[in-house]
């Protein structure tokens, strides 16, 4: 199949949850991308964060994500926005080999302060491109990405609200 047999589409979702702790200490969860370990278990898509660079993180900043020591089961990475405590932006691009198709992923965190915590909110947006012969199989993606999407909400929350004053043994950002 050539490119003119290639299908682009576009799908996104919001998600999003009311965290009893500061916006700075769910900014530094979730840009201290090394340490995810410390609050997001490993799953089928997800591993490790990993080749930061430049660290600490900041706009622009490389990383080796998803599962980086499987060819085939990890991408790279660019931080493309960086504003504490208010948003974080990450771009990545992925490669599924066996449906034939690119996903190209961006994902924004904005980080609300409430009378009470903060209302993180996680937009996903996805451009997949795959075989047009192939767009029926589209469900194969993004339920995956969904499921991953949920998961790191809620494990940032469950974290975030059993360390209110942020990581233990590290200084917070509050």
């Amino acid at each position: 199949m050539g490119t003119a047999d290639m299908a682009t589409s576009r799908w996104h979702k919001l998600y999003s949850s009311q965290v009893d702790a500061p916006p700075a200490i769910l900014f530094e969860l979730l840009s201290e991308m090394p340490n995810y370990g410390r609050w997001l278990p490993s799953s089928a898509a997800f591993g490790a964060t990993t080749d930061v660079d430049p660290y600490p993180v900041q706009l622009g900043s490389r990383y080796h994500d998803g599962k980086p020591d499987q060819p085939g089961k990890d991408w790279w990475g660019t931080v493309t926005g960086f504003q504490p405590p208010g948003s974080l932006d990450f771009h990545h691009t992925i490669h599924i080999s066996q449906l034939r198709a690119t996903v190209d992923v961006h994902i924004h965190y904005s980080f609300e302060e409430q009378e009470r915590g903060t209302h993180l909110t996680r937009w996903l947006l996805l451009d997949i491109t795959m075989p047009a012969l192939l767009r029926p199989l589209r469900p194969l993606i993004i339920r995956p990405f969904d499921v991953e999407n949920v998961r790191t909400i809620a494990a940032v929350k469950k974290y975030a609200e059993a360390h209110p004053d942020g990581v233990p043994g590290e200084p917070s950002m509050s």
